[in-house]
């Protein structure tokens, strides 16, 4: 079979099914229906031929669902910023009295958001003046300021020690310090939540996107004027856990750099609110920023 054939027949059947689709959400603008065509064209050209295979066999209604929730965050499966994975979907029967699975032949869509891309939406915020995320070790003293909230660290982060649990901070255009510290306990017990939990995921502390997404999860709750791209992965994204697609190892966090900055920030603004702190305040992000094209800390 001509595999442009393929990708061609899949898109028809997708437009065809998606006028209906969008009408019955409400969601028919034309605006939206042209993205909400791009991003499924987007899947069909960037997967597989077995991939291709499982697209055109995955049920319609539950494939125009998850196209709809990557165009409503506006995620592109192109640029990896979310990924396509299909369960295969089986039915139970008895036979002789015991219980029998057999494949339908059919799939379920679901969509995993990329956690990168999360964290990119989170830095494009109009009151986002910086966000990053850090691994604790062990041997850092985690304490919880009683009178604003705020996570302070103490002690020295050996990278070569265990990872003890994640911190997030977002810090907005008003200087306001919105920050969250999770124990790797804290993150399992939350993640327990999630029907499709894993335990193996959650073996491996240092480094991990099942721990790093959990804290950046539950952060988005606490920032203020998220975004309704971001609300649409937090609601949906809410009790699902991440399948790493990309096996690429992720750089390790500097939380010495991010702490020792967050506490000359606050230092300079409640000590010392005049022109220069604020001065002070501007220099240090110009030169965050050059350091790092997302602002964030790696």
């Amino acid at each position: 079979m001509n595999k442009d054939k393929t990708k061609t027949g899949l898109q028809t059947d997708f437009i065809q099914l998606s006028d209906s689709h969008l009408q019955m959400r409400g969601s028919d603008n034309p605006d939206f229906k042209k993205q909400f065509v791009k991003t499924f064209s987007d899947l069909i050209f960037s997967q597989s031929d077995e991939m291709q295979e499982k697209l055109s066999r995955t049920r319609p209604t539950s494939l125009m669902n998850a196209i709809f929730r990557a165009t409503e965050a506006g995620a592109s499966f192109a640029k990896k910023e979310i990924s396509f994975i299909p369960f295969e979907i089986f039915k139970k029967e008895k036979v002789n009295g015991a219980d029998k699975k057999t494949a339908t032949g059919e799939y379920e869509a679901l969509v995993i958001f990329d956690i990168n891309f999360q964290k990119q939406q989170i830095l494009r915020l109009a009151n986002c003046k910086k966000f990053y995320t850090a691994e604790v070790h062990d041997g850092v003293e985690i304490v919880s300021d009683l009178t604003t909230g705020n996570f302070t660290f103490e002690g020295k982060n050996d990278v070569t020690k265990p990872t003890i649990g994640y911190y997030a901070c977002f810090i907005s255009t008003e200087n306001q310090v919105y920050d969250l510290f999770m124990t790797c306990s804290e993150i399992i017990e939350r993640a327990k939540f999630s029907p499709q939990f894993k335990a193996e995921n959650y073996k491996s502390t240092g480094k991990s996107i099942h721990y790093e997404k959990i804290v950046v999860r539950n952060i988005m709750k606490i920032i203020p004027k998220i975004s309704n791209e971001l609300k649409s992965v937090l609601a949906y994204d809410e009790f699902i856990d991440y399948i790493d697609v990309t096996h690429e190892a992720k750089p390790a966090q500097s939380l010495e750099k991010a702490k020792k900055e967050l506490v000359e920030v606050k230092k300079e603004l409640v000590e010392k609110p005049t022109k220069k702190a604020t001065k002070k305040v501007e220099e240090a992000d110009k030169k965050s920023e050059s350091e790092s094209e997302v602002k964030t800390f790696f």
